[in-house]
This record gives structure tokens, sequence and C-alpha cells, in this order.
């Protein structure tokens, strides 16, 4: 049995809390938040134990696994707290917002040789594991992806690192999947086109992104920090003699839902195939988006759009 904590209880932190409850091998043993009130109610809504001191946490040295679910602004602070003490870490993305740190995160990952997942878990959603396996071994001569949010507060944008750490990440993760490339080159259209309140906190509320990758694939992105449908997501992808759309495989009930419902059983699919393999998975690929991140945020400023 592998004793567990869970770090940060807002909405994907609980999700994480029901998910150990259902994975046989694990067992949640602690729960963490700042927020006391949050901290005491998961406590007792999970029967697990909890700590107003992360520190005395650490100091039981029966707890495995860590699942790092908090504010990302904090992600660095835990992972090398827990990478020293040679834990087991789910973390979700991204592992730091300085992507000048990564290099070094990686090579003391390597050098502990600690067992780690980045949470890219859309990978694991239905609609896209079924859009995977239609796509086999074919080409993606063309991708657009469109992401648009209902009611996104830009506090919270900002303190996640931004519409394309924030949003971005896991879709430049899924157009690196489906087209088996990295982009060699990117534009981007984002200031022009976005609103006054994001701007004003150097952030973008909107953004039209083209990358063209190494293996000759293009990819369109539209995001938004605001849809009055909901919570609109959407995957096609453009081949010789075939379309492939993700509307088609998402429930119907759900197109417009928040995202973590949308996704929610991707979330126990990712942990519970980090937990039953020997191995760190998925680490290499949130590093490699992460740098996508960095070069679009910079081809914003070059290409000053």
């Amino acid at each position: 049995m592998i004793k567990s904590c869970v770090i940060g209880l807002s909405k994907i932190g609980q999700i994480h809390c029901s998910n150990l409850k259902k994975i046989k091998k694990t067992k949640l043993s602690y729960v963490f938040d700042v927020d006391p009130d949050l901290r005491k109610k998961i406590s007792k809504k999970y029967n697990c134990l909890s700590s107003s001191n992360f520190n005395s946490i650490l100091k039981d040295k029966s707890i495995k696994l860590f699942i790092i679910a908090s504010p990302t602004t904090t992600h660095e602070y835990y992972l090398t707290k827990l990478i020293n003490l040679k834990k087991m870490i789910y973390c979700e993305k991204p592992i730091s917002l300085d992507s000048n740190k990564l290099n070094l995160l990686k090579k003391k990952i390597a050098v502990n040789k600690i067992k780690i997942c980045i949470g890219l878990n859309r990978r694991y959603s239905y609609p896209y594991l079924k859009m995977k396996k239609i796509l086999k071994n074919r080409k993606v001569k063309i991708a657009q992806i469109i992401s648009r949010s209902f009611k996104a507060n830009v506090n919270q944008s900002v303190r996640n690192g931004g519409l394309f750490m924030d949003k971005g990440f896991h879709f430049f993760d899924l157009a690196n999947w489906f087209v088996n490339s990295m982009p060699k080159n990117i534009k981007t259209i984002a200031k022009s086109i976005s609103r006054k309140e994001f701007l004003d906190k150097k952030d973008f509320s909107d953004a039209i992104i083209n990358m063209k990758f190494n293996n000759g694939s293009v990819v369109e992105f539209i995001f938004s920090r605001s849809s009055r449908l909901g919570h609109e997501e959407r995957i096609k992808l453009f081949g010789n003699n075939f379309v492939i759309d993700s509307n088609k495989y998402f429930r119907k009930n759900i197109l417009y839902e928040n995202f973590d419902i949308k996704h929610k059983d991707s979330y126990l699919k990712c942990l519970k195939d980090f937990i039953y393999k020997d191995k760190t998975i998925l680490l290499s690929e949130g590093i490699q988006t992460q740098r996508i991140c960095s070069s679009v945020l910079k081809s914003t400023q070059k290409n000053n759009f």
C-alpha cells in the first residue's frame, strides 16, 4: 500500500483525493492546503490526517507519494523539497514557471532517481484516445485546436502562468502527440485581440497561434478566455482523405461543461497508469511542452501583433 498526500485542495486536488481512494495500491493518508477551513473539511470528508505545517507531514517517512495540485506558483517549491527527500511525485503541469530552471530540475530528478509524472491527463481522455486510435500511423497535415473558457478569472490566469502556460499547455502537448513532431516555427496574434483587463496584468485573453512542425504539419490554435456557449474545446485533424473531429466523441451533455468535468475520468487513468508503472512517465513531454509555452510567449513579442 502506497501511503499518499495531496497538496492543494481546490477542484483538481479533490479529484485526486477521490481517485487515490479508488486505486487499490494507494491510501490517502494526508491532505495539505494553506486554507485551514478547506484543509479541515477535506480531511474529514476523506477520513485522513492533515497539518498546518507541511514540514511536519514530511517527517512521516511512511508517506511515499505526493500529488502536487497547489497553485502553479508553488509547484517548484514543493518539487524541490520532495526531490531532496526522494519521494514519488505526481505534479500537475507545469513543474516551474521559470523555463530556465527546467534543466536543473530535470538533473535533480535524474540524480535522485525520482519516479515522477507530469499530469498531462488529456492524453488519457476518451475522445482523444479514440482519435489517436483512429489516426493510427497516418500523418496529420493540418490540425485545428480551439479552447474557449466561460467566465475566466484574470487573477487566476495570471497566478497559473498566463494564457499559454495555463490554457495552452495541454493543447500544445496534444498537438505534439497527434502530429508526432515538434514545432519549428511559431507565429502568434494576441495583443491586438486581447482585453484590457488581461493586458494590464501582462497576460492575454485571446490568441491565434500558427505552428509549423518539423515534419511539415501545420497546427492552428484558437484560445479565448470568454465564450457564450460555455467551456468549448474542440480538436479537428485533417489528412489525406480523412477528418477526425473530437466533437464526435465527447458526450453531448458535457460538450460545454467545465474542463475538469469533461475530462474527469482522465485524471484517474493518468494517475493509475503512473502508480502501476515502475518508471517515470510524461516528464520529458511536460518539459518539452513548457518550452513551447515559452516560445509562444516570445513570439507574441517578436511578431508584436
